[in-house]
């Protein structure tokens, strides 16, 4: 029967790997046990889907926009043709619950698992290229069927896909609040959409960047949702993260934020952190956070391609975080003396699991670090029947794919 309408219910999104013309299936010999890149998947042999849902998705959006050139003469009013110059622009915006840094880490973020010494730049797999592209999956199924936990099987409405290819991340913003979940935002600019029917044996929806040309070798298949992020597909979060699994979303009161000065001056430390903002940081009833930062990218074209051959970051990238809070004690300071004393503060932003506590890293689910960022403005609100508050901007520019002292850094749980 034809689908009434279709809810949130029916629907869930999935990111592939990367790159987006790379391959979505593996399959295994249950002799060897080894995984190997494959365009379609033996029945002789254990099949693995490269594809990932993206978890507690709460809102997406997707477009595409066609630019054309009119062609006009004279003696005529209307152009005699409207001719497209440039590749068509497929947009896709997407918005999540925050429950642990899963999603991150399959859209291409580098994420330090929890308690780990080692660290990598958040951005490091998509200035290397590594992460950088990949194609991105809308499932629908049957009306009445819940998206999650569907068989795949096509019955009377057989499940159906739009496909947007060769996607490359432009934003990403998280944003905490009093009285609400932390959340998540990304947009995406592709090159091509599809649509077709099932959710197996379909080639992906990648094209060449060179001509335009649909791939037509690699092929992919949607695995069934799960609606429990956090949890590895065993039911069990790797120790020593057994305390923090089946976490349905992360909670402000489990939320802190945390400021260290930049600087091994003992004096200037105490200016960072209290004379240099004016504000007693530490005192601060901090009422909510959001931290965000654009990827522009510019297209690269040359004679001969229909489509730009590239899509490279414009450079530098900044990324911002502005922290409201209900005003507390207020420090003595000058602002004459930042000329002197532009000293810089690393900022953590900590969610931890609900009820494990915060003394042990190992019970963050997700952790921001902004390294090296400066304190830009700083605003002041006051009036009849409300609190006093301050809004505090902070920035940072990214660093090097290698740096480590500058820029943004996630830590987690992501499987």
């Amino acid at each position: 029967m034809p689908k009434n309408r279709i809810i949130y219910q029916s629907e869930a999104l999935y990111a592939g790997p990367s790159p987006a013309t790379g391959y979505h299936l593996a399959e295994t010999l249950y002799a060897t046990n080894q995984p190997t890149g494959v365009d379609s998947v033996n029945a002789a042999r254990m099949g693995i889907s490269l594809v990932n849902q993206l978890q507690r998705i709460q809102t997406a959006n997707y477009s595409f926009n066609i630019t054309r050139q009119d062609v006009n003469q004279f003696g005529e009013l209307a152009a005699i043709d409207r001719v497209i110059l440039e590749s068509p622009t497929v947009s896709l915006d997407f918005s999540y619950i925050l429950g642990s840094l899963v999603n991150e880490h399959n859209l291409g973020f580098t994420v330090t698992p929890s308690g780990s010494t080692v660290v990598n730049a958040a951005l490091k797999g998509i200035l290397d290229k590594t992460e950088d592209e990949r194609n991105y999956f809308i499932k629908t199924v049957a009306e009445g069927t819940d998206a999650l936990g569907d068989s795949n099987i096509a019955t009377t409405s057989p499940p159906s896909v739009i496909g947007i290819g060769n996607g490359f991340i432009t934003s990403y913003s998280t944003e905490g609040a009093v009285g609400d979940f932390p959340t998540a935002s990304v947009s995406v600019e592709a090159l091509n959409m599809d649509f077709v029917a099932g959710v197996s044996g379909n080639f992906i929806p990648a094209v060449d960047p060179a001509n335009g040309t649909k791939d037509a070798t690699r092929k992919y298949a949607l695995p069934s949702g799960m609606s429990d992020a956090g949890v590895n597909p065993s039911g069990l979060v790797p120790q020593p993260h057994a305390n923090v699994s089946g976490v349905s979303a992360l909670r402000p009161g489990d939320i802190s934020l945390s400021w260290f000065p930049n600087t091994n001056d003992a004096v200037a430390d105490a200016i960072v952190l209290n004379q240099l903002t004016g504000v007693v940081l530490s005192d601060a009833k901090i009422q909510s956070y959001t931290m965000s930062f654009d990827l522009s990218r510019d297209p690269l074209q040359k004679l001969g391609s229909k489509f730009a051959f590239a899509r490279e970051i414009s450079f530098p990238v900044t990324v911002s975080l502005s922290v409201d809070a209900n005003l507390g004690d207020v420090a003595d300071g000058n602002l004459a003396d930042i000329i002197d004393n532009d000293h810089a503060m690393d900022v953590n932003i900590n969610l931890f699991a609900p009820g494990a506590g915060t003394a042990s890293p190992l019970n963050q689910m997700a952790r921001y670090t902004l390294k090296k960022c400066k304190v830009d403005s700083q605003e002041y609100s006051s009036d009849i029947g409300s609190n006093k508050s301050v809004s505090i901007g902070f920035s940072a520019q990214i660093g090097g794919p290698a740096q480590t002292d500058v820029g943004l850094f996630m830590s987690g749980i992501y499987v």
